[in-house]
């Protein structure tokens, strides 16, 4: 018997909802509450308060795969390419700093790299 992630646990929660009428009827509505959940991590992020931006930071993953949900997409799949995607340009800036004889970077400096690589791929 596989076990679910918790991603699809999510997705399963979220499906119950759906059957009461709990759930968007547009992915616009999704995306308006991505937004009013971000606002809310900031809020939470600028009070300081720890507990509150885990809160928040779990109100917005929800809504994140509610939306991956609406959009048919697969949350897992998402991350793994995602995940992908970035340790590639990951090992680019890496062999950057490498020709720079560097093994860091400021934030200003990272962010030029940063632009190149992304260029690139």
């Amino acid at each position: 018997m596989n076990k679910k992630t918790i991603f699809q646990e999510s997705i399963d929660l979220q499906l119950k909802a759906k059957e009461i009428g709990l759930d968007w009827l547009e992915v616009d509505g999704v995306i308006n509450k991505l937004s009013e959940e971000t606002d809310e991590v900031i809020e939470a992020i600028t009070t300081g308060d720890r507990l509150a931006i885990k809160e928040e930071l779990g109100d917005l993953f929800f809504t994140l795969l509610c939306l991956s949900r609406h959009l048919e997409q697969c949350p897992e799949e998402i991350l793994a390419s995602a995940n992908k995607k970035f340790e590639s340009r990951y090992t680019k800036v890496l062999n950057h700093l490498n020709k720079m004889d560097k093994n860091y970077a400021d934030p200003e400096e990272m962010e030029q790299i940063w632009q190149i690589i992304k260029k690139q791929t």
